[in-house]
C-alpha cells in the first residue's frame, strides 16, 4: 500500500504540528510548576519549556523541509519498491513480456479448408517453386520470396515478369499477418498468391493456363486434396489461356467461369497451406524473455529499452509478431518510383476481388464480409503502408515499401531525424517526430533487432522438392 502527500500538505503540517507541540509541552510544563522542585524555581521551568519547544519546532521544520522536498505533486510513504529484471523495471518488463513468445501456430484461417492439410501444404510447395506457373515459364514464386534470403527479396523493387514498383516483403511467420501486401489489398494469403499469379509484372500468367498446367501435371496430387477438376479436355468450353478481361475467358459460360475459378482458388490455398509452415520463431530475443539473461548482449538490452521508451518503436511493433498489423502513413519519399498511394487504392481493390474472405470462393464467408462491410477508403488511407514485421528483420533488406533504406541504420536515421517533410503521397502521421538518439543509442538499436533473427526452418522447406 502507498499513501501519497502533496508537497502542500506537507507545508501546512509543519506549520501546525510545531504549534501542537509546545501546547502539550505547555500543557506539561503547567502541571510541573504547580508541583515545585527542591531544584528548580518557577522561572527555570517556564524558561526550560520555552527553549525546549523552540528546539522542538526548529528540529521538526528542519526534517519536514529536507521529507518534502522532491516532486512538486506527491511525496510517497511507505511505498512498495519497484523490483527490477535484469536491467528494466518491473513496467518495462511487463512490456517486453507482450512481444514473446510468438504463438506456436499461427491463428486458424477458416476461409481455406484446407489450410493446415499437409497434403495440401506438400502440393502448395511444389507450385510456389514451379516457374511453369508463369507466363514464360521463367518466374515461380520463389524467385521474388527467395528462401536464402529470408523469403524476401535482395533487390528494391520486385524482378519477375516486369520490373514492380514495391518490396517483396517476407514471408517468414506471414500467416500471423491480419492483410497481405504493402497496401492490404489481399485479406487472406491464398488470395494474395492468386493476385501474383495473374500479375501483369509479377508471374503474369493467366487462370485458364493454371487449370490445363494443373491437369496435364498435378491432376493426382490436385484431385487427393480438392477432389475432381472439371472435365478440362474440350477446348472449346476451357481455352487453354485466357483470364477476365480476355475474349476467351469473357466468352465462357458462367457455370464454366466458376469451375475454372474454383481450380485457381484452389492453386492458392494450396500455396498458403506450404506457407504457413514458414515460421521462424525461438529468437535469442524470445530466450532471453523466456528467463535466459544471457541470450542477448548488455548493448541489445539498452537498444531494447530504447525500442520500448525513448525510440518509441513500441508504437507500431508491439505484439509477438513485432506488428500492429495496421496502417501508418510515414512519410516515406518515393523517390522516382511512381505516385503510391498506399492503402487507399488497396481497399479499393480488396472490396473489388471476388476471392476475397468475403466471397464466393471463400470457405467460410460470413466474418471477412462483416469485416470488409466495415472498410471503406478514405483520404486518411492516402499513403498508408502496412507495419512490416521486425522479427528476421536482419535477413530481409532493403526495407520499407520502396526497397529504397537498405541498412538497418538507414531506417533508424530516418526515425531519427523525424522522416522529411515531402516526397510522398497524403499526410505524415504527426507520431514521427526526432527522436534525438545519439551514436551509441542507435548502435544499440541495431543490436537489438538483431536479436529477432529466429530459428532456420527445416531444411525441407527450403528446397525446391521434386516436380512432375
Amino acid at each position: 500500500m502507498s499513501f501519497l502527500v502533496s508537497t502542500s500538505e506537507m507545508q501546512r503540517i509543519s506549520i501546525i504540528i510545531p504549534f501542537l507541540i509546545i501546547f502539550l509541552s505547555f500543557v506539561a510544563q503547567t502541571f510541573s510548576l504547580c508541583r515545585p522542585t527542591p531544584h528548580f524555581t518557577k522561572t527555570g521551568n517556564a524558561t526550560s519549556f520555552f527553549r525546549n519547544g523552540i528546539t522542538l519546532w526548529i528540529f521538526f521544520c528542519i526534517t519536514i523541509s529536507i521529507v518534502g522536498c522532491g516532486d512538486d505533486n506527491s511525496m510517497p510513504i511507505n511505498k512498495d519498491i519497484e523490483t527490477e529484471v535484469d536491467i528494466f523495471t518491473e513496467r518495462e518488463w511487463a512490456i517486453i513480456q507482450r512481444l514473446s513468445p510468438l504463438p506456436e501456430k499461427p491463428p486458424p484461417n477458416p476461409t481455406n479448408r484446407v489450410a493446415d492439410n499437409p497434403d495440401a501444404a506438400r502440393l502448395g510447395q511444389m507450385f510456389f517453386f514451379d516457374e511453369r506457373f508463369s507466363k514464360d515459364g521463367t518466374v515461380a514464386c520463389a524467385t521474388c520470396h527467395s528462401p536464402f534470403h529470408g523469403f524476401a527479396d535482395v533487390e528494391a523493387t520486385s524482378l519477375g515478369a516486369g520490373r514492380g514498383t514495391r518490396n517483396a516483403p517476407t514471408l517468414l511467420n506471414v500467416a500471423y499477418n491480419k492483410w497481405q501486401f504493402w497496401d492490404g489489398r489481399a485479406d487472406t494469403l491464398w488470395s494474395q498468391a492468386l493476385i501474383a499469379l495473374e500479375g501483369e509484372k509479377e508471374q503474369a500468367g493467366t487462370r485458364l493456363q493454371y487449370a490445363h498446367l494443373i491437369k496435364r501435371l498435378y491432376q493426382n496430387e490436385y484431385e487427393t486434396v480438392f477432389g475432381p477438376l472439371p472435365n478440362l479436355t474440350d477446348t472449346s468450353r476451357f481455352p487453354l489461356d485466357g483470364k477476365p478481361g480476355d475474349t476467351q475467358f469473357d466468352n465462357m459460360s458462367e457455370k464454366d467461369k466458376i469451375a475454372v475459378n474454383t481450380v485457381f482458388a484452389n492453386i492458392g490455398k494450396a500455396i498458403e497451406a506450404y506457407e504457413r509452415l514458414l515460421i521462424s520463431r525461438n529468437a535469442p530475443f524470445d530466450q532471453y524473455v523466456a528467463g535466459n539473461l544471457n541470450a542477448i548482449s548488455i548493448e541489445a538490452k539498452r537498444g531494447l529499452k530504447l525500442f520500448i521508451g525513448k525510440g518509441v518503436c513500441i508504437l507500431c511493433h508491439d505484439n509477438p509478431n513485432f506488428t500492429d498489423n495496421e496502417f501508418h502513413n510515414l512519410g516515406v519519399p518515393q523517390g522516382k518510383l511512381p505516385e503510391d498511394t498506399g492503402r487507399y487504392d488497396g481497399i479499393k481493390q480488396l472490396l473489388n476481388n471476388p476471392f476475397n474472405g468475403g466471397g464466393i470462393y471463400s470457405d467460410d464467408p460470413e466474418v471477412p464480409q462483416r469485416i470488409l462491410d466495415f472498410l471503406e477508403p478514405t483520404q486518411q488511407h492516402q499513403g498508408q503502408f502496412k507495419t512490416p514485421t521486425l522479427r528476421n528483420v536482419a535477413r530481409t533488406a532493403p526495407y520499407f515499401h520502396t526497397g529504397e533504406f537498405p541498412t538497418l541504420e538507414s531506417i533508424i536515421d530516418f526515425n531519427n531525424a523525424g522522416g522529411v517533410p515531402s516526397g510522398f503521397v497524403g499526410m505524415r502521421e504527426g507520431t514521427l517526430e526526432p527522436l534525438n538518439l545519439n551514436e551509441q543509442e542507435t548502435k544499440d538499436l541495431v543490436e537489438f533487432l538483431l536479436t529477432l533473427t529466429g530459428e532456420s526452418l527445416p531444411e525441407h522447406l527450403l528446397r525446391k522438392p521434386d516436380l512432375p
